[in-house]
Order: C-alpha cells, then sequence, then structure tokens
C-alpha cells in the first residue's frame, strides 16, 4: 500500500496523478495495458472518483487514452506518435532553455551542471534505471527555472517519448549536450541556449528513430536524454 500524504498546497488529485505517472514511466503501467480505477484507488489508498480526476487530467500528456465503453489504456506506442512528440519536445525544450538565461541564479547553474555530471556517471556505472530518472530531474529541473507554467504544462504532452528506451545510450555524447546547454544558460546567451536544447533533442530523435526501424520498441525505462 503507498502513502500519500500530499502538502497542504498540492491537492490529491494532482498528488495521484504524479504517482500514476510514475508508475507508467517506470513501466509498472504498460502500453496498451488497461487501468483498472479500482485496483488503483485501493493501491493509493484513495477514492476512485480521485483517480478517475487524475487520469482524466492524465489524457492531455498523452499517456492515457480513454476507449469508448470499454475505460481508460496507457497509450500504445507508434512511430508516428513518437516523432511527433519530440518534435514538440524540441520546440518546448528550446524555449525553457532561452527562459532560463532570465532567470537562472549561480547556484542554479551549479546544480544544472552536478546533475548533468552525475546522470553521466550513473550511466558509465550502467545503473540505467537511476539515470533515467535523473535525467528526466535534470531536463524538469530546466522547465521549473524557465518560470513560465503555461510552458510548463504543455510540456507534459511529450511525456509519452519517455516509454522509449535507447538500448545503445552514448553517455558521452549526452554528457557534452547537456553541459553545452547549461554552459549557455550561465553565459546569459539565449540563441545559443535554445540551439543547444533543440540540437540536443534532434539527436535524441534520430536515435530514437534509427532504433525504432531496426529494432522497433523496447519499454520501458524511459528514453529520456
Amino acid at each position: 500500500m503507498v502513502s500519500l500524504n500530499p502538502p497542504v498546497s498540492q491537492s490529491l488529485r494532482q498528488t495521484v496523478g504524479q504517482q500514476l505517472h510514475r508508475m507508467i514511466i517506470a513501466g509498472e503501467l504498460r502500453p496498451g495495458q488497461r487501468v483498472i480505477q479500482q485496483r488503483l484507488a485501493e493501491k493509493l489508498s484513495v477514492s476512485q472518483s480521485v483517480v478517475r480526476e487524475a487520469l482524466l487530467e492524465m489524457q492531455f500528456t498523452g499517456l492515457v487514452e480513454s476507449v469508448d465503453n470499454l475505460g481508460v489504456f496507457v497509450t500504445s506506442l507508434n512511430r508516428t506518435m513518437v516523432v511527433q512528440a519530440y518534435e514538440v519536445r524540441e520546440m518546448l525544450e528550446g524555449l525553457a532553455a532561452r527562459r532560463c538565461c532570465q532567470t537562472t541564479s549561480l547556484s542554479d547553474i551549479r546544480e544544472l551542471n552536478d546533475l548533468a555530471q552525475r546522470v553521466y556517471e550513473l550511466g558509465l556505472s550502467h545503473r540505467d534505471r537511476e539515470r533515467a530518472e535523473l535525467d528526466r530531474r535534470l531536463h524538469d529541473r530546466i522547465f521549473e527555472l524557465a518560470q513560465n507554467d503555461v510552458l510548463r504544462r504543455l510540456a507534459g504532452a511529450y511525456h509519452i517519448v519517455r516509454l522509449v528506451v535507447l538500448r545503445d545510450f552514448p553517455h558521452q555524447q549526452v554528457r557534452d549536450d547537456h553541459l553545452n546547454i547549461v554552459d549557455a544558460i550561465g553565459r546569459n546567451d539565449p540563441a545559443s541556449a535554445e540551439h543547444a536544447a533543440r540540437q540536443h533533442v534532434v539527436r535524441a530523435r534520430q536515435m530514437i528513430e534509427q532504433q525504432i526501424s531496426r529494432d522497433g520498441f523496447e519499454l520501458p525505462i524511459g528514453a529520456q536524454a
């Protein structure tokens, strides 16, 4: 039984949504799997109505979809959907990096650099699940530092890209990409920050497309790069 104790400022529905999001990204709920609301409500110690409301909000992210008369399912993947999600991600990550040039402090830059280095070290140690989680944290942190609530909400629309795994993860390239983004933000260079962020996503999309063409989908731990 998972215990949920959200702070006063955070609604129970949002907390349940975060738990469901984590379960999908972690592969506890698989693409194409039906989401049993009663079972989830018992697992999370909440009412079915709270789970239902959270699932309604999650449909916007593309991670779940409602099928008439059948229920709610974790979204199944196809190449077109993944490529489209990466196209959205490219634009939003670029904008987030650009905005960070206006909003980050020196301590924020140190934090981002530390995260980038730790992602790299975890990758070299083959601690893939921890690496994927920390990689997501790095990108999420950039969106937080951008200080644009609308941008953060829109970013949820590309979370489906995290359901595809890169089998051969280019740790050095990813580290260099991350550090280039952070360096441009630290130099207060919006154009370079946006370009570095977008190029990072383009490279990830190209690698994913090549892998899908060659081997199909591999699920989960998350495709974030």
